[in-house]
């Protein structure tokens, strides 16, 4: 049987601007070994359309936000 696993970011004032936060590379680790260990994502439309970011490559990405590109685009969405 599969395990479902809910997760959710959220600041504590309700408002989030992905383009000015970044997190520390420690939790961006994380985060990247986070996804590669998921069998897919369900997002609602307007994070996957935010999320979308990551399908394309950047060349001024480091090897870290590579790693997570690739983690997250071989996932199921």
């Amino acid at each position: 049987m599969a395990k479902l696993v809910f997760g959710m970011n959220h600041s504590l004032d309700g408002y989030v601007d992905h383009t000015e936060f970044g997190p520390s590379p420690t939790l961006f680790r994380h985060f990247i070994e986070e996804v590669r260990r998921k069998a897919g994502s369900v997002y609602g439309r307007r994070m996957y359309e935010t999320m979308r970011y990551w399908d394309d490559e950047h060349p001024e990405w480091d090897a870290e936000r590579r790693a997570f590109a690739a983690a997250w685009r071989n996932q199921p969405k």
